[in-house]
């Protein structure tokens, strides 16, 4: 299983963004979702008043892969890494822990990271909450941990807390605050899970000859190492979300400790899927009580409104850590507006992610792509924050829609602009009032519309004031729910 798992993992296959093979790829992308969420899931109460509070409204977070990998930006002694992730630097060069924390960790001194500048690009974006790796999967943190001092305070020349530092610039600056932890994949420990047993024993060469990881040495592992840092993340720092990753052999006994730390420490913490699942489950009502919403699969935008919350984990690139050794694409600002709103239109929340430089900075690819969304949001915000899914019976070819969450409003985000100025909007479920552009460029031009039963036909003019997505706002006769189908 866990040869596997390396396998697909360090291919990049298990999170590359999935487009199934049929005949028509659109069609089984969202068959595919119908198979994992059963039209009748619901979230429990506790989860429901939890979302409810922010998480559901604000829409749009950043994720950051931050860590001593980030200087190599993907190259170690020359060799480029072949894989997508530039985070898996460790495991993909095979690099044993004491060369690990000699050649690596104790060089990292990342001098021009800046916290409040990073919180003002954050907020100028557009976004609402900030997710950033307190420790990933090299088993590195970011935070003054007393559980051990392979850490940035005690481990690095820095000997700064970036996790405290940003946590406090977030909330001066008004966003939501949460943390990534690795909670079951630690290539520093030995006994934690290990993509195949061969690992193992290339990154930790001094171990017994008849060592091998299981049950019981996963065990000890969370023990020693992942509770009590979980403890100290909710106790010394103000955490409003809790993002897990990898449960690779997690037990359910052992997500309920993890769970009992959170809810102990800050009951209205949210708590994302990956603690205990992996993405692609097809989710059962008895697994509903481990997490508040589900995390998709690395880069994956659902095609519809789905029965639970979600949150598509995005990149501004093809890596999440920052890379420029290797193959990578960056995603052009287009790209990201419209995986962006198919998220939001589908009911879900968007998290993008980007990967600081070694040396602290924003990388300015990224930095360039958000003042594009940020100058997008300044136009459009109100088609996205506080908004309920699609209401229109399926995804429209020309784009997406969404509703206001009071009900009265239809937003029509318009990706592909018809040659002719005619947009046919099909399935409407209430009767149109009024027409305009969202946009305050031409707020007061009214767009001339006839609805014949269902169907609504705009005129619009001959190009579009927005390549990337011209968002049409629709007033409505009265108010409704969102009814997409499942």
């Amino acid at each position: 299983m866990r040869k596997i798992l390396a396998s697909l993992l360090l291919s990049g296959l298990a999170f590359a963004e999935a487009v199934p093979r049929a005949d028509n790829p659109e069609q089984a992308y969202a068959d595919s979702f119908k198979k994992r969420f059963a039209a009748d899931l619901r979230h429990p109460p506790e989860s429901e008043a939890r979302l409810n509070k922010w998480f559901r409204d604000d829409k749009f977070g950043v994720f950051i892969h931050f860590g001593a990998y980030s200087p190599l930006a993907g190259q170690y002694k020359g060799n480029p890494m072949g894989g997508p992730y530039a985070e898996w630097a460790m495991m993909a060069f095979r690099i044993p822990l004491k060369e690990y924390r000699e050649e690596v960790v104790s060089k990292f001194n990342p001098q021009e990271f800046d916290a409040d500048e990073w919180a003002r690009v954050f907020k100028e974006t557009g976004m609402k909450y900030v997710v950033i790796t307190s420790k990933h999967h090299d088993g590195f943190a970011l935070f003054k941990s007393g559980v051990t001092d392979y850490n940035i305070v005690d481990g690095t020349p820095f000997q700064r807390d970036i996790i405290k530092e940003l946590e406090q610039a977030c909330h001066r600056h008004g966003l939501k605050f949460g943390v990534y932890y690795s909670q079951a994949f630690d290539w520093s420990e030995p006994g934690a899970p290990f993509p195949e047993q061969e690992a193992i024993r290339q990154i930790h060469p001094d171990l017994p000859a008849d060592f091998e990881a299981n049950d019981k040495t996963m065990a000890e592992y969370l023990a020693k190492k992942s509770y009590p840092q979980l403890e100290e993340l909710m106790k010394n720092y103000k955490i409003d979300l809790l993002w897990f990753d990898t449960p690779a052999s997690m037990k359910p006994e052992q997500g309920r400790r993890f769970l009992e730390i959170v809810r102990r420490n800050n009951p209205d913490c949210v708590v994302n899927s990956r603690l205990l699942y992996w993405p692609k489950e097809e989710w059962k009502p008895e697994q509903l009580e481990f997490f508040d919403y589900v995390s998709l699969e690395d880069k994956e935008v659902p095609p519809h409104k789905l029965s639970l919350t979600t949150e598509s984990p995005d990149s501004v690139s093809t890596s999440y850590g920052y890379k420029v050794h290797g193959p990578v694409r960056y995603h052009t600002l287009q790209e990201i507006i419209h995986r962006f709103v198919h998220t939001v239109c589908g009911g879900g929340n968007y998290l993008l992610n980007f990967g600081p430089m070694g040396n602290g900075q924003v990388d300015p690819k990224a930095l360039g792509l958000f003042q594009g969304v940020g100058a997008w949001i300044q136009d459009n915000g109100e088609s996205i924050y506080g908004t309920q899914p699609n209401p229109l019976p399926a995804r429209p070819a020309w784009g997406d829609a969404n509703l206001s969450k009071d009900g009265k409003t239809l937003y029509l985000h318009v990706m592909k602009w018809p040659a002719d100025g005619k947009l046919l909007v099909e399935g409407m479920p209430a009767q149109a009032t009024e027409a305009s552009f969202l946009s305050p460029k031409a707020a007061n031009a009214k767009i001339a519309f006839v609805q014949k039963g269902p169907n609504l036909h705009l005129t619009l003019p001959g190009a579009a004031l927005d390549p990337n997505d011209t968002v049409v706002k629709v007033s409505l006769a009265e108010p409704l729910q969102s009814a997409a189908k499942n």
